[in-house]
């Protein structure tokens, strides 16, 4: 009974401790290295905190950017589509934006860099539960 009760504990606390990471991705937008980060990981139906890092192809931190965290459902049938916007606020050498997932499912994030004349775009696939 007691190394079942241990296992069970030993279960209990992976499975919790697995579930504080949050997600993490690096993806290409343009010329740029961008790392993508939500607090968790599946992100949840309710407020997701992201943080971006952009960086220049001599990885410094690029500071002096518009950035646009565009995240919509993909199209489901007999569904109205839901489609959001908002600013992501330089902090440091981040920029950070809250993200309001209505529905469980998958949801695309596209976020779009204005650096002077230029635009460049990368998107990041997620499946809120």
């Amino acid at each position: 009974m007691k190394r079942l009760v241990l296992f069970t504990s030993i279960l209990f606390f992976l499975a919790a401790t697995a579930d504080g990471r949050g997600f993490e991705i690096t993806k290409k937008a343009g010329e740029y290295d961008v790392e993508v980060k939500i607090d968790r990981n599946p992100p949840i139906i309710g407020d997701n905190h992201i943080e971006i890092g952009i960086k220049d192809g001599s990885s410094k931190p690029i500071k002096d950017a518009k950035v646009l965290v565009n995240y919509y459902m993909p199209p489901i049938p007999r569904m109205a589509p839901m489609h959001y916007k908002t600013d992501a606020n330089l902090k440091g050498d981040k920029y950070k934006a809250t993200m309001k997932f209505i529905m469980a499912g998958p949801w695309v994030i596209a976020i779009k860099i204005t650096r002077g004349d230029k635009t460049a775009t990368t998107k990041v696939n997620v499946d809120a539960q």
